[in-house]
Parts: C-alpha cells; structure tokens; sequence
C-alpha cells in the first residue's frame, strides 16, 4: 500500500525516523504540506498521516484511492469525519500517548510560575548574586502551593496524571466534568462553582461546541483576583480577547499556556506580550518518549488495518 505522510516534520524531526513506520509500504514523506498546492504523487495513496493538516469536503475527492486515514494526535478535528463516513473512508486517532508529558509540562508551568525559576536563572547569569550585597534574594514574591485549590476542567487521563501531581505538591484537587467520576481525594463540583474556590484551573477538557471558549467574560469574573489559568490542552477552550481584558485589569493574576486557537498565532496576538501571561509554543506533547509512542500506535492501526481490524477508528 501507499503511505502519505502529509505533515510529518513535528512527530519526526530529526531523532525519530520516519520509515521505521513500516517495512512492507510504500512511504510519501513531507515535512510540511500546502492545502493550495497537494503534492501530486500524494493523491493516489489509499493511506494518509496527518496531523494539522485539514482533510475536508473540499480536497477529500482529491485523494481518491484513500481508505485510511490516520491522525497522529488525539484530537482528530482536522478531518472531515462525516464525509470520511460517507465515503467509507477508516478515521483513526491515536489516543493516550502524552499523558504524562503533558501532565507535566503542565507542571512546569505552574512551578515556573511560582518559584519563578527562570527569572532568578537569567539574574545569576547577568551577575546580579554575584555583586548582591545579601547571600539570597528575590525578584517576585514565591508561593507554596500546599494548602491551595487546583480545578480541574476535564478528568480525563490527562487531568487525572495532572492531579495526581498537583495532589503530591499538597494541593486540594477539585474538578468539573461531564458528569461525577467518584475519584478518591477529588472533589466533583460545578464550573460555578470551581470558578470561585479555585487558586489554579487547569484546562484538560477537548474542544467542542459545548467546551468553545468555556474561560470567558462570565467565567473569570468568577475567579478569585489572585487565581491562574493553565492551559495545555486546546486554545479555543479560551477566548482571548476576554482572557486579555482580564488579567490586565487585575481581574485574574495571569495565564500559562501552551496552545492558542491559531497556531501560529497570528501577529499582534491579544495574549502576547502580556507580562502575567507566559506561553510556550505547543510543546507540552513534543517529549521524544511520546513521539515515539505515537509512532508504535501508529504501526499498529497499519498492522491492524492490513488484517481487516479496525484500532482506535473514529469511523
């Protein structure tokens, strides 16, 4: 069969290699793939990799040998899953393969955020201990997290790794979800009500109609005046232009994500720049342990496929 690996340079790089995917197919590799100019050798491959780029109504017809289609992530919202439904086309993801790297990037933004590492690393750099008339100092006030209130929205395998974490650092853990999992040391309650009794909320929920910009105007101004928002999960969770207005006004004390809705962001981003706002560039997935699970996941739809079996299909 013919593989089409249509955006690959992310998942790959230069430490994982692409062929290893399978020894008996025909493999199209393509760092980066333009929708306004689709490689014509890439058209008749009845196998396709994506993982950003959009697979619709529009081009689907374009690939007309294809009957399967593989997302190398979890969220699968890149592809039309109606229209492959339609055409009979098989739509599978590839599911739980960065929860910890996730959960802990997650982490990291939040430890950042209160020892305020970076910050005190680049002063040591420029010499400032070294010519400081005290043998400590600080430049922001650190926090101690034991005592305080993370909220969850989303308890999936994410949320929960996440928990767990935030639970060893001492930290009350309550979060809002589809409905009460009745998950031990872990307090089910209302986004509401989250909103208020919340020092930290972590976003680790999927985006769709019912989870669109679910941090809004309305939400934050629920949140306490000294709370934080963490997401490392979709940006469109977020509507930015509320979340900006909120932490310039003091409304909120900042944000630490990792995603925005477009990426790349477009110039002039209403989040960028702020000082209360830190993000990284969509890398809390990006762990080589969990690319090269992604890899291993995605060989076994292939093997699977060639079998006649169906793993992780969407459709």
């Amino acid at each position: 069969m013919k593989i089409a690996i249509l955006d690959g340079f992310t998942l790959f790089q230069k430490d994982i290699q692409w062929n290893q995917l399978s020894d008996s197919d025909e493999i199209l590799y393509y760092d980066r793939t333009d929708s306004k100019n689709i490689p014509l050798d890439s058209l008749d491959a009845e196998i396709l990799i994506t993982n950003k780029f959009v697979i619709n109504e529009r081009n689907l017809d374009l690939f007309y040998q294809v009957k399967l289609i593989i997302v190398s992530a979890t969220g699968y919202n890149c592809v039309d899953i109606q229209a492959c439904k339609a055409r009979g086309i098989q739509v599978s993801n590839v599911p739980n393969y960065g929860t910890f790297s996730v959960a802990q990037h997650a982490l990291a933004l939040l430890l950042n955020w209160s020892n305020a590492v970076e910050i005190h690393q680049e002063s040591v750099k420029k010499g400032d201990w070294t010519n400081s008339q005290d043998w400590c100092y600080t430049l922001k006030p650190l926090i101690e997290w034991q005592g305080k209130n993370l909220g969850i929205i989303g308890m999936g395998n994410i949320g929960k790794c996440f928990a767990k974490m935030a639970s060893s650092l001492g930290m009350n853990i309550y979060y809002h979800h589809t409905k009460d999992l009745s998950i031990p040391n872990c307090q089910f309650v209302s986004k509401e009500e989250l909103a208020q009794i919340s020092d930290v909320i972590s976003l680790h929920c999927p985006l769709n109609t019912s989870t669109d910009k679910i941090i809004n105007q309305d939400f934050l101004a629920q949140m306490k005046s000294n709370a934080i928002i963490i997401n490392t999960s979709r940006g469109g969770l977020i509507d930015s232009h509320d979340l900006a207005k909120a932490v310039k006004s003091g409304q909120i004390a900042g944000a630490l994500l990792d995603v925005l809705e477009v990426e790349p962001p477009v110039e002039n981003h209403p989040l960028i720049g702020i000082n209360q706002i830190q993000i990284t560039p969509h890398i809390a997935w990006i762990s080589f342990e969990a690319r090269t699970r992604i890899v291993k996941i995605m060989q076994e739809i292939l093997q699977g496929f060639q079998r006649g079996e169906k793993i992780n299909a969407i459709v």
